[in-house]
């Protein structure tokens, strides 16, 4: 590896990849059908190592990315994480990303693909389930193809916490409160991010005519949402086999209540194609996302292109 590798972090990565740029990258990305790779999970300690490869065309990268969950009583972030991207028709690599700013970028970017394409064009009020760096990225996210959805419910466990985030979307411009997991559960678009391993919202906390994005869990034994909001929900995944393998959300509510896989209704490609649509007003849509490795490939291919380190 050259001693003089771009390092690309948090700050250099938003100022050349705008959350729409993102959003237009996955959208053109998925609609080439890409293929998935499935993600290696190793858990030394108390903690987890993800490493996720993708190739596609001429680039390839690698995401390494560490979870330590005892970190907020050191200080420190929970995830942590580097990606190196590669440049194929040489071997060369072409730059190091900040893993961690990568993820936070990329994951409300799907999350408002998805809700571009599924939740009511009237949506004015978003929730969301969770504190961390994707609670706010999520609002923002959202907002990007929902503007009129200003109004924001914030839920968490630490109310210290909750109200940090409130305090951030109020400065930006959002009408935001602290609020409980059911107020923000009854939104009109609601965003999990936890790494709940118990339901945080049910059913009956649903309003009809809601959009959920679920994106903490990507283990089989956490969950964010009870069985019944499954199976009151039209289903959409980022890609079946990873579902299956770390979406604990639905694998659960597969062994509870008789909820069935062959009823998912689409995945990303079909999102980013046309193929999928919000059905009537009173439908509520769920998109179960756990993380692709080819999301992280698309957004850091579209940044190493904008500051001229690929053509």
């Amino acid at each position: 590896m050259r001693n003089d590798l771009p390092s690309i972090d948090a700050t250099t990565l938003n100022s050349l990849v705008s959350t729409p740029a993102a959003i237009d990258a996955l959208r053109a990305a998925f609609a080439n059908a890409p293929s998935h790779v499935a993600r290696v999970h190793l858990s030394p300690g108390n903690g987890e190592l993800l490493i996720m490869p993708a190739a596609s065309g001429d680039v390839a990268g690698v995401k390494l990315v560490t979870v330590q969950p005892d970190n907020p009583a050191r200080g420190l972030p929970i995830i942590r994480g580097s990606y190196l991207l590669f440049d194929m028709r040489t071997g060369a690599t072409v730059a190091m990303f900040d893993g961690a700013a990568l993820t936070t970028l990329r994951t409300p970017a799907v999350s408002a693909l998805a809700t571009d394409v599924l939740a009511r064009t009237d949506a004015c009020t978003i929730g969301v389930l969770g504190t961390g760096p994707q609670a706010a990225a999520h609002v923002h996210a959202v907002a990007c193809v929902r503007p009129a959805a200003r109004t924001v419910v914030v839920a968490g466990r630490t109310p210290e916490r909750v109200d940090a985030v409130v305090a951030d979307l109020m400065a930006d411009g959002f009408e935001a409160r602290r609020g409980t997991f059911a107020e923000a559960g009854a939104c009109d678009i609601v965003n999990g991010c936890t790494r709940a391993d118990h339901p945080l919202i049910a059913a009956a906390d649903i309003r009809p005519g809601a959009h959920l994005n679920l994106v903490g869990s990507y283990r089989l034994d956490l969950r964010e949402v009870a069985a019944d909001v499954i199976a009151a929900s039209t289903v959409y995944v980022d890609e079946i086999g990873a579902a299956k393998g770390e979406a604990g959300d639905l694998h659960l509510a597969s062994v509870e209540a008789g909820w069935s896989w062959d009823s998912v209704a689409g995945d990303l490609v079909d999102l980013a194609t046309g193929r999928a649509a919000r059905r009537s007003n009173d439908e509520i849509t769920l998109f179960k996302s756990v993380g692709l490795a080819v999301q992280d490939l698309a957004v850091a291919h579209r940044a190493a292109v904008l500051c001229g380190l690929l053509p």
